[in-house]
Formats: structure tokens, sequence, C-alpha cells
């Protein structure tokens, strides 16, 4: 889902101190944008699943609107993709699955006629290897009476008509319909591998056969779309649906802003916090410690941050620090954050009680125990957050801000950016959010510098002249 600078701090700076930081982006600046769009009322989807993911690896959204299309305007085309190290098929539905069996799912769309079969055009590209799926069911009264589910397949260049019959029939009349279709089958097999990379599906024209009429929100023609865009926060993996970029930041441009959404459980509603975490939980440990993190070999220290946080009833938010050795977990702490309308400082003080190898911190909107759907809403926001340890290094960036009377423009950067209020024959040194650095060169006040080789994210401009060594922070954003 937020390196050495030595002439500004003094020559006996130890290179250590502008190593590697234990929590990188902890100012919360560097954040990258990218867009998706979806078929309307579709608003479960695969692209909304993991936005950041998609982002954060380069990859394009597996969502498009295609054309040709079989009638009006656009289809609507899903492919299976390697992103990073997932396999993650192009999906869509209009309704939120639960866990376990999908013959149990419910809810969906208002309607209230009894169909005998559903219909509409399709392209694939994968002769046997792979397959699409569809899956259609129906509910009544919150509880579900009939799923009708078939892959469809082969090699298909061409607009080719489908046709599912739903057997057994209807015996009841719904309330309600539940649609979804994937580019690959293995969406819904918990043995299956995601898919194969590369299976694309296109659809249009879908429709229900044996009525008088098609459900209001269905949008079976696929002409109506909602754009979306996104911010993924650098360095961090988030969890959850509403993790903002937020311009009310204690310093600085931006802070990160998790607000505790409504989720469900085996259909049943539930509120569920917005997470950031340096670290990552998989399949085979989500219920346990998280993954990752970054190097960290302090037994004792403290972290230091700031917060806001605007509860709903009795919520509490959590900042929580897991210290490793290897793959073994050592030892954690975790701070409950209570209701403040103003930024309020913390320091939590750390003692692993042995030597670990790395560190993972962990923000949440709410304590896990907190699942009533009266706590959805809890809003926390964080800034500035750092180690003791190695908290001068992101100092750095927050006095650079204010440092000197020399100018960037324009600042966020993205091919160039042209300096003002220095003298000529000024050395420029540019060093990325680690201390480490990227450019240098001597320079004449008003010049241009390129930055286009330079990948987003926040960087230090530094400016040494006979008298004085100057800084400021520049933002790279293309």
């Amino acid at each position: 889902m937020k390196k050495p600078l030595l002439l500004f701090f003094g020559c006996w700076i130890p290179a250590l101190l502008f190593g590697i930081n234990s929590i990188p982006n902890g100012d919360f600046e560097s954040w990258q944008s990218g867009s998706y769009n979806y078929p309307e009322n579709y608003i479960f989807n695969s692209c909304a699943e993991s936005p950041d993911l998609f982002i954060k690896n380069g990859v394009a959204f597996n969502i498009e609107k295609s054309t040709p299309s079989y009638a009006g305007d656009y289809a609507v085309q899903l492919t299976t993709k390697q992103v990073g190290d997932e396999v993650v098929p192009g999906y869509f539905l209009n309704f939120q699955p639960g866990d376990g069996d999908f013959n149990t799912w419910h809810g969906g769309i208002p309607y209230t006629q009894k169909p005998t079969g559903i219909r509409g055009y399709y392209k694939y590209n994968v002769a046997t290897a792979d397959s699409a799926l569809i899956i259609v069911g129906f509910s009544k009264a919150g509880s579900n009476i009939g799923t009708y589910y078939a892959k469809v397949g082969g090699l298909h260049s061409s607009y080719t008509l489908f046709e599912i019959p739903f057997s057994p029939a209807l015996t009841q009349t719904p309330d309600s319909v539940m649609f979804a279709v994937a580019s690959s089958w293995e969406v819904i097999s918990e043995e299956g591998n995601g898919g194969m990379v590369g299976s694309t599906l296109t659809v249009d024209s879908i429709s229900f056969t044996g009525v008088t009429s098609q459900p209001t929100l269905f949008n079976g023609d696929f002409e109506s779309w909602k754009s979306v865009t996104v911010d993924a926060l650098q360095d961090w993996n988030a969890e959850g649906d509403i993790i903002t970029k937020t311009e009310g930041s204690h310093t600085g441009d931006y802070a990160v802003e998790l607000t505790t959404y409504l989720d469900e459980n085996d259909g049943e509603p539930q509120a569920q916090p917005a997470v950031v975490s340096t670290g990552y939980y998989s399949d085979s440990n989500s219920y346990q410690y998280p993954l990752g993190g970054y190097p960290f070999t302090n037994q004792i220290d403290t972290l230091t941050f700031y917060y806001k946080y605007i509860p709903v009833n009795n919520d509490v938010a959590q900042v929580c620090v897991f210290f490793k050795n290897g793959s073994s977990y050592g030892w954690n702490n975790c701070s409950n954050l209570q209701a403040s309308a103003n930024y309020q400082y913390v320091e939590l003080p750390l003692n692993a009680g042995y030597t670990p190898d790395s560190v993972i911190v962990q923000v949440q909107s709410s304590y896990w125990e907190n699942k009533t759907v009266n706590f959805v809403g809890s809003k926390l926001t964080i800034d500035d957050m750092a180690f003791k340890s190695q908290s001068l290094s992101t100092g750095i960036f927050n006095r650079a801000k204010d440092n000197s009377s020399i100018s960037l423009f324009p600042n966020p950067a993205t091919d160039a950016f042209q300096i003002n209020g220095i003298e000529d024959g000024s050395t420029l040194t540019i060093l990325d959010i680690k201390g480490g650095k990227v450019f240098e060169k001597a320079i004449n006040n008003g010049e241009k510098i390129p930055v286009s080789s330079l990948d987003n994210g926040v960087y230090i401009v530094s400016i040494t002249s006979k008298n004085s060594t100057q800084t400021q922070k520049l933002v790279i954003r293309k």
C-alpha cells in the first residue's frame, strides 16, 4: 500500500550514522502513484485488492478497458500476471467473498427474478493449460440459495458465445445476485498456484436468460467504468483499503493516515484495521510474526514518532516492534495509542535481551480484537518515525527543509530542477534517503540539474560554497 552529508554535520560524524536505516521512509515523504480502471459496481477486484503491489513492482494493472468490444464501446480484459513473487489473476466481483466454500457466499446486487442461465461473449488465449472462471450465486434473506460456476477457455481470438445453464434450477426467488469473473480458475483453488501467467480473458455482453429484465446494477455490457488513483507508500507493506497520503503532517510534506474499514469474515461484517509494516505476512505465518524487516543490531534502543488519533468508541491504535535473529523471533513490544486530536510525541523503550539482526515495525489503526462494526472509522495519522540510534539521519531531512536561502524549482521535480540563490562555482551534492551520494558537480546560480536518471523519492541537495554549506529537501516524482 512512506548518503554521508559530512559537510552538514562536520567531518567527525561517523559513516556508520548514514548506513542502512532500519525504518526507511520513516518520515513518510516517499510515495508512488498509479491509476486503474474497473467496471462500475465491481469494487471488489484484483486491482483494488493490492494496488501497491502492482505499483511498487512496476507492473501494469491487470483489468483493462478493451477495444474492440463485441458490442458498444468497451469490453473488459483480465490478465493473470506475475507481480513480484505472486501470481495474480485478473478478476472482478460485485460482492465481497467470504472464507471457505464459495457455495456459502451471499450478497451482491438486488435482483428478484429466477433466471435459467447466463450467456455472453468471450475471447481467451490458452488451449488447455488454464481456463477462465465465471461464478453466479443467488441469495435470499442473507443466505445462499444457489451457486453456479463454469470454466471457459480454449484458443478463441474472436468473440465466442458461452452459455451456462443453471442446473439444478433455482427453487426460490432471490433478492440478490452475485457475479464474478476471473482470468484463471485457480483464483478459488486453495491448492492452486494462481493460474498461468499470461492467461487473458476478454468478456462482453453478458446477460441472464429466461427473464424479462437484467439487474439494474449489473453493467453486463461493461460500458460504465470507474477510475481510481492510488498512492503507494514506499518501503512499507500495506494491508487494508484505506491507507492514504495526507498533507496534515507533523514535519515535511506528508504523513500516512490509516483508517479502520468495514470487512467481512465468513460472510459476517466486521471492523478491520488498516496496517502498514516494514515486514510482511505469508500464508504460512499469517497469524504469527511477520517476515522480512531491515537490518538492526541494537539490543537496547528507543522508537520515536508523532501521532494523531481519532478513534471510534473506545478503540486504540497500535505500534509494534518485532526483533529477529535469523529465522527466530525473540522479543516484541507494542504501544497502545489513545485518542489525540493533535500530534503527540511518543518514545517506546526497547530491550530485546539479545542481539538481533533485523527489526520490523508495524502500525495499525485499531486493536486486533476490536472486530465489531462499531469500531469502523477509527483514524490514525503517523509521522517522523525513527529509532533514536538513527534519528540523526532522519533529522537531516527535517532540518534540510528549513536550512537555507537557496531555492529549488520545480520541487517536486520530474526531469530537471533549477537552483537559485547560490554562488557561481559552488559544489552540488545530491544524497539519497540512505545518505548515499548519487550526484555531484560544480554549478552556477540558475543552472538546471538533470535528474531523469534518478528514481522517485526524497533526496537531499547540499550546496557547498567558500564559506558555508546549505541543504534543501528535493522530491523527485515522475
